[in-house]
């Protein structure tokens, strides 16, 4: 046997097996201080950078990923405050349309009161507040009441039953059968709030008329207008209603 031939093996058997990337990936995660100990590769090392194209240090590609990193934290950041802004002023308006509802001190001016003062806190095209004429006819202003031979209106209660709210984007033809031409040329999108009062049945509703398409949009959280639609029922109930 030719002496080199054993002498490259033995060199060979001794030389270390070459490591995968995901073996290098995982002791790095694993040694966390390897490039503390190693300060000098940080400078070494290059990686290309997408970005600006041709190659950079590890370290000014690390700086590179940590200021993109804090670009997107401050963007969630400045979301978040939006948000929390939003519902600031949501629950102030809120609070202002309870009020008003409390303050109410018979079912006309309760009638009165609700959809002017939810009108004006949200920007609505409109806001209209109707009872069915089983009603007691005597507790309502005309205008209010609504027959129930009226096939729209017949309609939305079947809709409305078992149901705590109707979002609707574009308005359906029963519901803008219930609305003024006028508002119905303005309309994009509305909910329909059953209004109940002891029993479970809905005894009326109340309609709100967006010109926003998104603004009643059918994935909408309802959970706010079934607030304010149980304070309505539970004034009305205040008021006399069975």
């Amino acid at each position: 046997m030719d002496p080199s031939e054993d002498t490259d093996r033995q060199d060979h058997d001794r030389a270390p097996a070459r490591l995968s990337e995901d073996e290098v990936a995982g002791y790095l995660r694993a040694c966390p201080d390897f490039f503390e100990r190693h300060l000098a590769l940080l400078s070494e090392l290059v990686v290309p950078h997408s970005a600006r194209g041709g190659a950079v240090s590890l370290l000014e590609r690390q700086v590179g990923v940590l200021r993109d990193q804090l670009s997107i934290e401050r963007s969630r950041l400045a979301a978040l405050i939006d948000k929390a802004k939003e519902n600031s002023r949501l629950q102030q308006r809120l609070q202002r349309c309870f009020e008003r509802i409390a303050r109410a001190r018979d079912m006309a001016e309760l009638c009165d009161a609700v959809p002017r003062v939810l009108q004006a806190e949200f920007g609505l095209v409109t806001a209209v507040m109707q009872f069915t004429n089983h009603a007691p006819k005597d507790m309502f202003p005309i205008n209010a009441l609504v027959s129930q031979d009226n096939e729209s209106a017949a309609l939305v209660m079947r809709r409305l039953a078992g149901k705590v709210c109707l979002l609707e984007a574009p308005l359906s033809r029963e519901t803008s059968d219930l609305l003024d031409p006028d508002s119905v040329a303005q309309a994009a999108s509305c909910a329909v709030l059953p209004i109940t009062a002891r029993s479970d049945e809905p005894i009326g509703w109340i309609i709100l008329v967006s010109r926003d398409p998104e603004h009643y949009r059918p994935d909408l959280d309802t959970v706010l207008l079934e607030g304010l639609v149980g304070l309505i029922g539970a004034t009305c109930i205040r008021l006399g209603m069975s």
